[in-house]
């Protein structure tokens, strides 16, 4: 996979500074994704229904190959750890 080779290619102290700037990037996500979700809310009820109000579910696709790049990186380093 294209993927996995991404990552292979760095030592270890190259996976946990990938794997800390992606959880940083993660928790920037996820605070975003909430923020846009309340203020689709409100939108909602303030001025009806807009693309506002389902732009957080455009952007989850983003949310997740994080979440599943952290989980890959952790996996490299704990077999690496071994």
């Amino acid at each position: 996979m294209k993927e996995n080779t991404q990552f292979d290619k760095l030592d270890l102290e190259g996976l946990k500074k990938k794997e800390k700037a992606l959880n940083i990037s993660l928790k920037v996500i996820i605070g975003m994704l909430i923020v846009m979700v309340l203020a689709g809310i409100y939108l909602a009820i303030e001025q009806g229904f807009s693309v506002f109000t389902i732009l957080p579910v455009a952007f989850l696709p983003i949310l997740m190959t994080n979440i599943k790049n952290v989980k890959k990186i952790r996996e490299m380093i704990a077999e690496r750890e071994k």
